[in-house]
């Protein structure tokens, strides 16, 4: 008898724990659920997706639905590892910011002034709010930076740059239908607004002028050559208007830089 109440004690026991252990499942999933709800509720809309180029101004907006200004806690736009553009006025200095209230219908609307490659990435638009939170977002692309572009040669090398571009490329060489690329170096630099500078030399073959000689920037993502430049013909005798070799070749270097020093100034 005793050990027959005991087994009715035990399964009492086990049954108020599986209903316990039924009850806390359910009260998970009730909780998960209404967060969820609550969540979209508090509607956000984005636009997926921009192209621009550099240069242009780039305007991200989001749009939330079905709240009060008073309801809204945290409305913001973050993105570069940092919040660009707050519902309350406060912004970053490079990126302008503004918003519009309605009674059920908010925006904040950020601008990306002079947009660069530095600029390219997913922007997140944050909600917080009484009803719940909630966020989506923008990628922002950023599409080709023509810079600028140059050439010098002399009887000894001939060399191209191209400055201030974007996506990267590689420079091919090429003499009438010969392509001289394998013999040729090039050095890049990437610039604080995440474009390169791209520069590329060759030797000159003395004796094999007879055409002239054609340097282009290749990218190989697009397929496709993005600026080419064809430098002029050098005579054998190394003097051009009665200058040596030596000083055409110093001047056609003091051009050069002056040029590149000038783009940089002006960019």
């Amino acid at each position: 008898m005793f050990r027959r109440t005991q087994m009715i004690k035990a399964s009492s026991l086990s049954s108020a724990a599986r209903t316990q252990h039924v009850f806390g499942l359910v009260s998970i999933i009730w909780l998960t659920s209404a967060v969820s709800a609550v969540g979209e509720a508090v509607g956000v809309q984005t636009i997926p997706r921009v192209v621009a180029h550099c240069g242009d101004n780039v305007t991200l907006t989001c749009d939330t639905s079905s709240l009060r200004l008073s309801d809204i806690t945290l409305f913001s736009w973050v993105g570069t590892n940092k919040t660009l553009c707050e519902y309350n006025g406060k912004h970053d200095p490079e990126v302008m910011c503004e918003s519009t209230a309605e009674t059920t219908h908010q925006k904040l609307t950020l601008t990306l002034i002079n947009v660069m490659p530095i600029h390219h990435g997913k922007y997140l638009c944050k909600v917080r709010s009484k009803m719940g939170v909630n966020n989506n977002s923008s990628f922002v692309t950023i599409q080709d930076c023509p810079g600028s572009s140059g050439s010098f040669i002399n009887e000894t090398y001939a060399g191209c740059f191209f400055n201030g571009v974007y996506p990267s490329g590689t420079v091919h060489w090429f003499q009438g239908d010969v392509d001289l690329t394998e013999s040729a170096s090039m050095q890049e630099v990437k610039d604080k607004h995440g474009r390169y500078d791209i520069t590329s030399t060759i030797n000159v073959q003395k004796g094999h002028l007879t055409q002239p000689y054609n340097c282009s920037l290749w990218l190989p993502h697009a397929k496709k050559y993005f600026s080419s430049k064809q430098l002029p013909m050098v005579g054998e005798s190394g003097r051009s208007s009665g200058r040596s070799s030596g000083s055409v070749a110093k001047l056609q270097w003091i051009c050069m830089i002056t040029e590149m020093v000038m783009v940089k100034f002006m960019m």
